[in-house]
C-alpha cells in the first residue's frame, strides 16, 4: 500500500514515516495476529525479508488500519554492522 495513502486520514493520519511500509495480505485472513510483532514481512517469489512487523490496528482485519512493517532496506547498513559484530555479543547497541 502506499505510504501517502496510508498516512491518508482515514488510515493511519500521519504516523507513517518514510521507514515504514504499511501491507496489506494477499489472502483474507492473512494479516499478522497479536504477538507477530518483531516477526519477518516477507514478500517476493523470491522470498526475502522487506521488513519486522512493527505494528497493526486492535482488530488486524480492520481494512482502515493497515498493518505497518518497519522496513530492512532503509536500515540495511546497520543490520550488516550489527552481523559483522556477531549476533548476540552481548554488548549493547546504540541505535539513536
Amino acid at each position: 500500500m502506499d505510504t501517502r495513502m496510508c498516512n491518508n486520514s482515514r488510515f493511519w493520519h500521519g504516523k507513517i514515516g518514510p521507514a515504514m511500509i504499511c501491507f496489506q495480505g494477499l489472502r483474507r485472513g492473512s494479516a499478522p495476529a497479536k504477538g507477530d510483532s518483531g516477526g519477518p514481512l516477507v514478500c517476493g517469489k523470491r522470498p526475502a525479508v522487506a521488513g519486522v512487523i512493527s505494528f497493526s490496528g486492535k482488530n488486524a482485519t480492520d481494512p482502515f488500519k493497515p498493518p505497518v512493517a518497519t522496513s530492512t532496506v532503509k536500515h540495511k547498513k546497520w543490520i550488516q554492522k550489527i552481523l559483522r559484530r556477531g549476533c548476540g555479543s552481548g554488548r549493547p547497541e546504540h541505535t539513536g
